[in-house]
């Protein structure tokens, strides 16, 4: 149902993957894929989303933050890692779907079955800011799904400038696009090694909007603005991020 007819009610799906081990394939500090980093991703998805419930599809992560102390959230657990897109793509994971698109639709079935008017999937190192979020990321336009819009001056895992590709931080679909979504998904006859998630979107998923508020992997961040979403932040950048939401380093990482 479109947002402002009444109190629309919002499914949140997260994946969780957490070792303390860094992989070649991550980006950002390694605080935001630690047990201490959901307490603030789940305080900014409650205060900018109002989430009825949050699912987290955790792929047998040996490190888990204490989820029952969490308002809202619900855990499931897969029977294994299924390793990212690259894994898939050199040939380290012999499977078709990697843990982020197995997060996605895990989510996006359960909000289907909770009856949810929508859906939206929020990446586990992915931070949200501002109120009314939902509304200010669609606005008027009338699509059943959103992407997050191109990567602009984000980082590749090489150190070089990201690909201008769309983006998967941030998800967002109405009921029907949750039907369809998982409808397509499930059927592609490639795996995400053969083409990444970000490009299956415009393969697959036409017509699509895009999120009306930035940044996602995108660069710079104007810590000033009311409302956007960043993801693989730099110790410096999630610095930037709590002075900006007024709060401090030492009250979420204090044993860091």
């Amino acid at each position: 149902m479109p947002l402002g007819q009444r109190q629309a009610k919002v499914v949140v799906g997260s994946g969780w993957w957490s070792a303390g081990i860094r992989s070649k394939w991550n980006k950002g500090d390694d605080l935001t894929r630690s047990p201490a980093f959901f307490a603030l991703w789940h305080r900014q998805v409650l205060k900018s989303l109002d989430p009825s419930v949050i699912l987290v599809t955790d792929s047998s992560s040996p490190n888990k933050p204490e989820w029952q102390r969490f308002d809202r959230v619900r855990w499931l657990e897969l029977d294994r890692n299924y390793g990212h897109a690259n894994d898939i793509r050199i040939g380290l994971s012999k499977t078709k779907f990697a843990g982020h698109t197995r997060a996605e639709l895990m989510g996006a079935l359960y909000a289907l079955c909770c009856d949810a008017d929508y859906f939206v999937y929020v990446e586990q190192d992915c931070l949200l800011k501002g109120e009314d979020f939902l509304a200010q990321a669609i606005g008027d336009q009338e699509f059943d799904f959103f992407c997050g819009q191109r990567t602009v001056g984000g980082r590749s895992f090489d150190g070089g400038i990201a690909a201008p590709m769309l983006q998967e931080s941030v998800l967002v679909m109405n009921r029907r696009g949750i039907e369809n979504f998982l409808s397509r998904i499930i059927a592609v006859p490639y795996s995400d090694g053969d083409l990444s998630p970000e490009v299956r979107i415009e393969k697959e998923l036409v017509p699509y909007g895009l999120l009306q508020v930035p940044y996602g992997r995108s660069r710079p961040i104007d810590f000033c603005r009311s409302h956007f979403y960043v993801q693989h932040l730099t110790r410096e950048e999630l610095l930037g991020f709590l002075q900006a939401e007024r709060l401090t380093f030492s009250d979420w990482f204090a044993a860091s």
